[in-house]
């Protein structure tokens, strides 16, 4: 009696709060995680200044469109595989736990590197902000140091506590670029409405490859919706509605936007503005058509927004450690979760700690935060989490060709296979315009992509901890956690 109050003792310390996210909460997570004002502000910019100019809306189209069918095949499995680990479970769920070991090995680097980056990315910006306010100049490392505490606190309590204050900060970023957005409507932009922008052409006008690598950077974290299966209330209703919403609104969000954008500086001048200062280029556009004391707002939820997006990064780390720890891949102390909010708190510490390493590490060599931290780590994240979104899709492919099932072929096959060789483009493009995204050409950054090869390697060569497994099989509710050995 003892020993089976002692294993359901040991299940409950090892498992999240199932029923309590909804598919709003789950959303805010997600978007939140992508960071939709950081993304505008910085992001979008450099999409206009490298890539087709004025056919930056279409090729957004083709991006939205691209990430859809990706969802189509997403949405699928996830009726199969309810599990925080999300995707690397899709991958072990084909490919065995070798390879769902390496998938979720890469996920953990890509996304510690991708929050790494925001936060050296938000502490300078908020350096710089608080001095133009009229407050004191107080070193980056300072503002990084604190965030990171913030959000472990958060991060460390109950899931809705986290879900509250991204819901908040997400609402506000959202708002104040569709206020902006209206402006440039209702003022008629620079020259007129025009549906130009639209057209096919213009996305293939200029380089193609280094526009489309920005545009699908700024979706990076709708992926998330998958992590949070385990504490969604009706997850296979839950998750498919939460994915088909994120990539839907965040999608029209960055199309609307960029062609407000190309309609505030004219179809023939957007390029030149966004190259002449991409930092401040929709700032600027805010002082055009509102006014100064808009573009302080905006620079505050900027602020806000990152801060958001750490958040939800924050969030998601947690949860991929929690699960690979639960199936022995990492120590099995990070599996445990808080008695009373049920939350993944040892994995949220242990991210605090590495963070506050990384940055005390980087303050201490005297690393520029911008052009070392923040460049060459979102460099990284964003090539491993698309090689991940790759391997997902053939996952499902092959998941679907092996197990019995009754969908339609466009969701298992059609669908997951487009997405499939869409992406693998997408990290050709990468690899290929690798210079451009670091800023530094014919240096030992051009090596960093093998990172992502030799985390691969380790987590697929290492030997197989034994009670490592894979789900082969559909899970009839949310509390099935059954797991069938390899």
């Amino acid at each position: 009696m003892v020993d089976a109050d002692q294993n359901n003792s040991d299940t409950t310390q090892r498992s999240l709060r199932a029923g309590s996210l909804g598919v709003v909460g789950i959303a805010f997570f997600v978007i939140a995680s992508i960071g939709p004002m950081s993304a505008v502000v910085g992001g979008v910019p450099l999409a206009f200044a490298v890539g087709p100019g004025a056919g930056v809306p279409a090729l957004f189209v083709l991006t939205g469109l691209l990430l859809l069918l990706f969802a189509v095949g997403f949405v699928t499995m996830s009726h199969r595989i309810v599990s925080a680990g999300g995707f690397y479970e899709y991958v072990g769920a084909a490919f065995g736990v070798r390879a769902k070991r390496a998938a979720g090995y890469l996920a953990l680097l890509s996304y510690y590197a991708v929050v790494i980056a925001l936060w050296a990315l938000l502490a300078v910006t908020l350096s710089g902000f608080v001095v133009e306010f009229g407050g004191p100049e107080v070193s980056w490392v300072y503002y990084m140091l604190a965030g990171l505490l913030i959000v472990g606190f958060l991060g460390y309590r109950d899931v809705n506590v986290s879900a509250r204050v991204l819901g908040v900060l997400t609402i506000a970023e959202v708002v104040i670029i569709l206020v902006l957005n209206a402006a440039v409507i209702f003022q008629g932009g620079a020259e007129g409405l025009s549906a130009t922008p639209f057209e096919p052409s213009r996305a293939l006008d200029g380089n193609v490859g280094a526009g489309l690598l920005f545009c699908v950077a700024v979706f990076l974290g709708f992926e998330g919706t998958a992590i949070y299966s385990e504490e969604a209330r009706d997850p296979k209703r839950t998750i498919p509605i939460a994915t088909y919403v994120c990539v839907g609104l965040i999608s029209a969000f960055y199309i609307l936007t960029t062609w407000t954008l190309v309609m505030a500086f004219g179809i023939d001048n957007v390029q030149g503005a966004a190259q002449q200062d991409p930092a401040g280029f929709v700032f600027s556009a805010g002082a055009q058509y509102i006014g100064n004391s808009f573009v302080d707002a905006m620079k505050v939820l900027f602020v806000t927004s990152t801060f958001a997006a750490c958040l939800g990064m924050h969030n998601a780390i947690a949860r991929y450690q929690f699960s690979l720890a639960r199936e022995r891949m990492l120590p099995e102390a990070l599996s445990e979760t808080h008695p009373v909010w049920k939350s993944p708190t040892k994995s949220s510490v242990v991210q605090t700690i590495i963070g506050l390493g990384v940055t005390v590490l980087a303050w201490a060599t005297g690393q520029d935060p911008i052009h070392i931290v923040f460049a060459l780590l979102l460099a990284v994240g964003t090539l491993g989490v698309i090689v991940i979104w790759v391997f997902t899709s053939a996952a499902i492919v092959k998941y679907f060709q092996v197990e019995e099932h009754d969908e339609h072929v466009f969701k298992t096959l059609i669908a997951p296979a487009i997405s499939g060789v869409g992406l693998a483009w997408v990290v050709v493009l990468l690899i290929k315009n690798w210079d451009l995204q670091t800023g530094m050409p014919d240096s030992w950054a051009s090596y960093l992509p093998l990172t992502i090869v030799a985390v691969l390697a380790l987590g697929f060569l290492l030997p197989v901890p034994a009670g490592a497994s894979v789900r082969t099989r559909p899970m009839s509710d949310a509390s099935d956690s059954t797991r069938e050995p390899v």
